[in-house]
Parts: C-alpha cells; sequence; structure tokens
C-alpha cells in the first residue's frame, strides 16, 4: 500500500472540521498549509498562534506553595497567571528573573495603563524577596 493511500480505521483529515485546505500540490516539506479563500477562521497563522496558559500550571502551584505566606501573591495569580507561570520557571535564573521584574514595574513602551495597586505591590514584594534571598 501506498504511504499516501487510505487506510481502514485512519482518520479522515480532510473531513476534519477547520482543517488547512491545500492547494492544487501539497507544499513542500515545511511548508505551511494555504487557508480557504476568504475563510479567516482556518488561516494556518491563527491556528499556528498559541495562547499563553491562563491558568496557573502545576509547578507554578508547587513554586507558590514554597513562598512565604508574606510574599505569596494572590492578587496576580488570579488576574494573571500566565504573568506569575513565566515568574516561576525563571525564578531560579539570575540573569532572566531580574530582567523579567523589570519588563513588569516599568513602561517601556510609553502610556501603558500598568497594573493595579495590588498586583503591582505584590510583584514588588516578590521582587525584594528574590533579591534578599538570592
Amino acid at each position: 500500500m501506498s504511504f499516501y493511500g487510505r487506510r481502514k480505521g485512519i482518520l479522515d483529515f480532510d473531513r476534519v472540521e477547520g482543517a488547512p485546505v491545500w492547494g492544487a500540490t501539497p507544499p513542500a516539506a515545511g511548508m505551511a498549509p494555504r487557508a480557504a479563500e476568504g475563510d479567516t477562521e482556518t488561516s494556518f497563522a491563527a491556528m499556528r498562534k498559541s495562547a499563553p496558559a491562563d491558568h496557573l500550571l502545576p509547578s507554578t502551584l508547587k513554586w507558590l506553595r514554597e513562598l512565604p505566606v508574606n510574599v505569596a501573591p494572590s492578587a496576580l495569580a488570579t488576574d494573571f497567571p500566565r504573568i506569575l507561570n513565566l515568574m516561576a520557571l525563571h525564578w531560579q535564573d539570575r540573569r532572566l528573573c531580574p530582567t523579567y521584574f523589570d519588563e513588569l514595574l516599568q513602561d517601556r513602551r510609553g502610556g501603558r495603563r500598568g497594573f493595579a495597586p495590588a498586583v503591582r505591590a505584590e510583584i514588588q514584594a516578590l521582587r525584594d524577596y528574590w533579591y534578599v534571598q538570592a
């Protein structure tokens, strides 16, 4: 049987809803599929763009349990779990973590609204604790 032939029991990929539409010939290896004309929902660019985790990851929850109670952020965990996930990921990195704190606390683009006072205070408390325990 040919590699490209259909086999009984295999999912029929051209019937999958939202699957990208190929042109007359399949693209060369490594090339992205083309979306159907006027079909923005199935555009490959939209499909490949990943959204950050909008919930706390298990590794972040473990990291939070290890923090002192007076430092553990609650507003940040509720409002911006993706930020806390990145913070937990970079916590042990002596180069990236301070840079991430600076990015969060300084407006380098200009005209940004910034965090709510409670969230900003939690980020500052985490930064101060990071420098003390370092």
